[in-house]
């Protein structure tokens, strides 16, 4: 395993555990959640990222800059929080529950988003030894089918296309 990973898991253990004392959630997705579902690395990951529930917003950054995080400038707020930890990149973004069960981002530029039911169980995967929430395939599958037809998608990079494949083949 290389430093870039080992950075990467070192970030996703000390954000589970930050969040944990408060009884905050924190949801992998992207290629990290993917490999989480999958239940081993894949292949090399840009950064992390996290789906937290927006009613706990506030309180998961107060939680993570008193561990030890950065929070980075370069998010509308009612989106998403970019952070740096260690010098490894992160993110937490927002979703909101909805009355019929589903979940969306309504603020900011992905408001046209939607995730299926169950997107965001409180089942832990193991990734590298590690109890983790992950978001589940059935809502990841979501997310990248949708994003080309967004308002503000773009098209599939041909890693959206290969893991669209991989979660294909995984039980929902």
């Amino acid at each position: 395993m290389d430093e870039k990973t080992e950075g990467q898991l070192r970030v996703i253990r000390k954000v589970v555990a930050a969040l944990q004392v408060a009884d905050v959630s924190a949801w992998l997705f992207g290629g990290w959640g993917l490999d989480a579902r999958i239940g081993r690395i894949t292949r090399e990951h840009g950064d992390v990222e996290f789906w937290v529930e927006r009613i706990h917003a506030e309180q998961s950054k107060a939680l993570l800059l008193a561990a030890g995080a950065t929070a980075l400038p370069t998010q509308p707020p009612e989106e998403s929080c970019e952070y740096v930890w260690d010098g490894v990149p992160f993110s937490t973004a927002y979703f909101d529950r909805r009355a019929d069960g589903s979940f969306s981002q309504p603020l900011g530029r992905f408001s046209d988003w939607l995730f299926p039911p169950g997107s965001f169980d409180e089942q832990p995967v193991t990734l590298d030894g590690t109890p983790v929430l992950a978001m589940s395939v059935s809502g990841m599958l979501a997310m990248k089918e949708q994003f080309p037809a967004l308002r503000n998608g773009r098209p599939w990079r041909q890693k959206d296309i290969i893991d669209m494949a991989r979660l294909r083949q995984l039980p929902p």
